[in-house]
């Protein structure tokens, strides 16, 4: 049995089972392995189960870079994926005289950071640094992009100009987000800026900390950069962008994939130059996998089970 401890959803939730069809059309794939969905264990307990090796938990989802660190079995070990993930500040453009709807100011912002730093102490080096919303080698990604560079004197005395009130930063962020927030203190602390935390489901916040993932195959611009740029976008927290909106229009419009490439890769531009968020870096997927299971990851991040196999003889 494979037995999956996603600790991540409503706790209420019963157990959901899923049997194997026997009556799938690709005889060459026939699933042979009784799926159970525990949602109502602990992640702790789930990670301690999967480290036990007893086969009541195989996998664990959902595991942080903390957890990974700290996670030690002869019977079963973390894997990772570079799925297409993004971590982002959503710079607060709403607030009443807020700073970040300058351009240059938000610019500023981008350079006042140290990427490489962050993915260290803020992810234990599980990450990868991207120069906007999209990884390397996926589809749309613009290879004329690199990441802003660090300029701590720059970013100082725009910073400094625009009068930020108190010079401090307030960062929505939540507790398992404490590493890199702490990380980021000391950045923006170079450039003299102080921050403080707070609630991420509030509004009081200057920058707030997002993670976002693309789970469509070719489709980034529409499942990513809408939902922080776009008029019906999620994590927006800024005026409507009608250029994003016709750029996006246009893309829609435009029906095959080599196509749309090239527009994406525009818009991916167009968000890096107007910097509405503080760039930051696309976190691995961890998982907790016991050594009784062939896992393989999908780089949509979704949980996907088609090419997972119990191992003969474990």
């Amino acid at each position: 049995m494979l037995t999956s401890g996603v600790s991540q959803l409503d706790k209420r939730s019963p157990e959901v089972v899923m049997e194997p069809n026997t009556k799938y059309w690709n005889k060459d794939r026939t699933p042979s392995v009784r799926i159970v969905f525990d949602n109502i264990i602990s992640k702790s307990d789930a990670l301690k189960a999967v480290a036990a090796g007893d086969g009541k938990v195989d996998i664990v989802t959902m595991v942080t870079p903390a957890e990974a660190q700290a996670f030690k079995s002869d019977n079963a070990k973390i894997v990772m994926a570079k799925a297409k993930t993004v971590l982002v500040g959503v710079l607060n453009q709403n607030k009443p005289d807020s700073p970040w709807k300058d351009v240059k100011v938000r610019q500023a912002m981008n350079m006042a950071i140290d990427r490489k730093t962050l993915i260290e102490k803020g992810e234990g080096g599980h990450a990868e640094l991207i120069p906007a919303m999209i990884q390397p080698g996926r589809f749309g990604y613009n290879d004329g992009l690199k990441p802003y560079a660090l300029d701590a004197a720059k970013a100082s005395e725009v910073l400094k100009a625009a009068k930020i009130p108190d010079a401090t930063v307030a960062i929505g962020a939540g507790e398992d987000q404490k590493a890199l927030f702490d990380a980021m203190t000391e950045q923006l602390a170079k450039v003299g800026l102080k921050t403080k935390m707070v609630d991420p489901k509030g509004d009081d916040f200057d920058v707030k900390l997002v993670w976002h993932f693309d789970w469509s195959p070719q489709f980034p611009v529409g499942v990513v950069h809408r939902e922080f740029f776009g008029k019906d976008g999620a994590f927006r927290a800024m005026p409507e962008d009608p250029q994003f909106d016709a750029m996006f229009t246009k893309l829609l419009a435009t029906p095959k994939l080599e196509d749309q490439e090239p527009i994406v890769r525009d818009i991916e531009k167009y968000e890096y130059d107007q910097a509405n968020v503080l760039f930051l870096y696309s976190p691995h997927t961890l998982f907790a996998v016991s050594n009784r299971v062939s896992f393989q990851p999908y780089d949509t991040f979704m949980l996907e089970l088609a090419e997972t196999k119990i191992v003969k003889g474990k």
